[in-house]
This record gives structure tokens, sequence and C-alpha cells, in this order.
């Protein structure tokens, strides 16, 4: 386990260091449908709470434990009921510092169908739906548009020991159901 304090680091000059991308976002098309990459820079978390305000309620939650380090096993745990914008914010707001240093972990937040945000363990935000009015928010926020958005290659996730206690706690704060990882939940 490394020392560092970061989630995301890259290779420069044969050490492994922190990546931090600069404020920006990019268009994508997947699957016929746009979506944004957006990368915080950071404050990713706040960015989220931001734009959670464009998503209409109830809200489904999604957590993605990718490298479990403690009792539970991998897998996507989603929440077995719908919540409320505060419910999500109140988690947000709990879980603010383990999401944003730890990266064992993908946070996806849906509205069906108008829209999702998924905190992705490279540091970057997918946003569905009202991609517009989100980009308008971003360039509102000093945001720059991109052509793409690229993860750094290589690239290392980091995990904390003193952020066990929160993979613990997550889990604990609401109900989930437990499924298996998916083959795009580790990239």
């Amino acid at each position: 386990m490394t020392t560092a304090k970061w989630k995301l680091g890259t290779v420069r000059a044969g050490e492994d260091v922190e990546f931090r991308y600069t404020p920006s976002y990019a268009r994508q098309v997947t699957g016929g449908v746009e979506r944004l990459v957006i990368a915080p820079g950071h404050g990713s978390v706040a960015l989220l709470k931001d734009l959670l305000e464009m998503l209409p309620e109830p809200l489904w939650v999604l957590y993605v434990l990718v490298t479990p380090r403690g009792e539970r096993p991998a897998g996507r745990y989603q929440s077995a009921t719908q919540h409320t914008r505060a419910d999500v914010l109140a988690l947000l707001e709990r879980f603010g510092p383990y999401l944003e240093r730890d990266g064992r972990h993908n946070l996806w937040l849906a509205a069906p169908p108008a829209g999702q945000l998924i905190l992705d363990r490279h540091e970057v935000i997918y946003a569905y739906g009202p991609v517009a009015d989100i980009a308008g928010r971003l360039l509102e926020n000093g945001f720059k548009e991109e052509s793409a958005i690229r993860v750094p290659v290589p690239h290392s996730h980091h995990f904390h020991t003193e952020l066990d206690t929160d993979e613990k706690a997550i889990l604990d704060h609401w109900e989930w159901l437990h499924g298996e990882l998916q083959e795009t939940d580790d990239l």
C-alpha cells in the first residue's frame, strides 16, 4: 500500500504520481445515446451534488464495488428502494471523502428514464439525460469542452486503509441488492 492519498495515479519518470484532469468535458455517443464525459479535476462529489439537481426524483443508487477490502464481495450493490434527492445528497455528504479519495468503486445515480450520473473510479463523471443543460452548467462553472477525455495510460487505482471502514459503512447505510460485476465495471 502506498502512503499517497489520491484515487487515480499515472507513471511519470518511473514513479507513480497523482493524476488530475483539467476541468473539462467531452460529448460522446455510446449505444446511440449522447452522454457527457466530465473530468472535474477536483471536487467530483460537489459537482455530482450540483448536477443531481437536474435529475427528477425518485432516484436509484448503484454502488459498484470493484476491489473489496472488507468482508463483502465485489459486485453491484443496487439500492433496494428508490430515494429522494435529500437521501442521496445525505449519502454523498457522508461518504464524499471516501468516494473522492479511493479507487475501489463506481457510483451510479439514476432517475430512469430521465437521466443518470456515474462517478467512475477513473475520476470522471458520465452524464446521461439533459446533456445540453448539463453542458451549459459546466460552461458556467469554467469547464472547457474538449474533443475527448482520456484516462491516463498507464494508470493506477489507489486504496487507503483508513477508508476501509467507509466501505463497510456505505454498504450498511441502506439495504442493497447484490449482483455480480459486469465486464465493463473493471475497466
